[in-house]
């Protein structure tokens, strides 16, 4: 399997999985970068008024805990659709991280 077959696998909406479509707050977290990442982090998917937006919060500074500054990467509409995308990035986004540190590593697929 692919890893972009293994993405694809990794995806359900909220009403694919039998939930309530997600309203303004609601987060999913599609996982964090490696430890030793040159910047540590979260990415998630946070529902707007009028978005899916996916973002990263930075653990960089760990003094900060609680309090880590987050950044808005892009938004998709507040459809199933775009919630489905928005989770496909944040997942992706997360992907390349590890691949990047397995990298610096000297492990490469």
């Amino acid at each position: 399997m692919t890893s972009g077959m293994l993405i694809l696998a990794e995806i359900r909406t909220e009403t694919e999985q039998g939930r309530p479509a997600p309203t303004p707050g609601w987060e999913w977290t599609a996982g964090d970068t490696p430890r030793t990442d040159p910047s540590p982090g979260t990415w998630f998917v946070r529902r707007m008024e009028d978005c899916f937006a996916v973002c990263f919060r930075s653990k960089l500074i760990p003094e900060l805990k609680g309090n880590w500054p987050e950044y808005q990467i892009i938004t998709c509409p507040p459809t199933e659709a775009g919630e489905y995308v928005a989770r496909e990035t944040a997942l992706k986004l997360r992907n390349e991280s590890h691949r990047q540190e397995a990298e610096r590593n000297g492990h490469s697929d």
